[in-house]
């Protein structure tokens, strides 16, 4: 729990830094939790909350909460599911950076994920398809995340608590530009015990043009149920 507690913290700090620059939209700040529950060989249930932030962790941005029932295949490493996502997001409509747009979605969504071992590290590919519900109307957008978790420390250690993770997520959209965003991630991960792991990333949101944002985020996994104790079924800690 002392570690836990340390890399929460260290997380808080580097996010509350980011309250110096001057720009709000700039350098934000991603909290964010995902518990998986293997309801038995086959099914998980996967629910999360996420929070983000202007100007480190004080300036609500969005918060969103998800749950997704996720089937996964019993030859193969993949797995196949369908969730619900409700969002609530408050950009800034102005300049100067006063005046908030309070803006809320609801969302479906179906998505593929699917593993690979590359020697010790592992690959995981996720694509996704969702169906949106905005205020400025219907929308569809597609994406595409690779997630890589390379173990850290001697080869000699079959149980590796810390690990290197490099993600990169490209969204598009049925607009006119179907361009959306990318988003590249870069961190560590940290593996607390069976059921509890953790990551620090910076993640550089690509919106097109000269527009971008930073994030400093912290996320926290749990899992639990039936596949705490069968942990070769899935990879532990899938991206959401």
């Amino acid at each position: 729990m002392k570690k836990l507690l340390l890399f929460f913290a260290c997380c808080l700090l580097l996010a509350t830094a980011a309250q110096a620059q001057s720009n709000r939209a700039a350098y934000n700040g991603w909290l964010q939790y995902t518990g998986t529950y293997a309801l038995n060989e086959r099914f998980d249930l996967n629910l999360g909350v996420q929070y983000r932030a202007y100007s480190g962790l004080t300036d609500k941005r969005l918060l969103l909460g998800l749950g997704l029932l996720q089937y996964n295949l019993k030859n193969v490493p993949l797995s196949v599911g369908a969730g619900y996502m409700y969002l609530q997001l408050q950009p800034y409509t102005t300049a100067d950076q006063v005046e908030k747009f309070d803006n809320r979605e609801n969302r479906l969504y179906q998505q593929v994920i699917a593993t690979q071992k590359i020697n010790r590290a592992r690959l995981i590919h996720r694509y996704r398809i969702e169906e949106r519900w905005t205020a400025a109307g219907f929308r569809l957008r597609f994406r595409y995340l690779a997630s890589l978790r390379l173990p850290l420390g001697p080869k000699s250690d079959p149980n590796p608590k810390w690990y290197l993770a490099l993600k990169d997520e490209l969204r598009i959209s049925n607009q006119t530009n179907p361009f959306d965003s990318n988003r590249v991630w870069g961190g560590v991960g940290r593996i607390f015990n069976k059921n509890l792991g953790g990551e620090l990333l910076w993640m550089t949101q690509f919106d097109g043009g000269q527009n971008r944002s930073n994030y400093v985020a912290f996320i926290l996994r749990h899992d639990f149920g039936w596949s705490a104790d069968h942990p070769e079924r899935r990879v532990r800690f899938l991206p959401q």
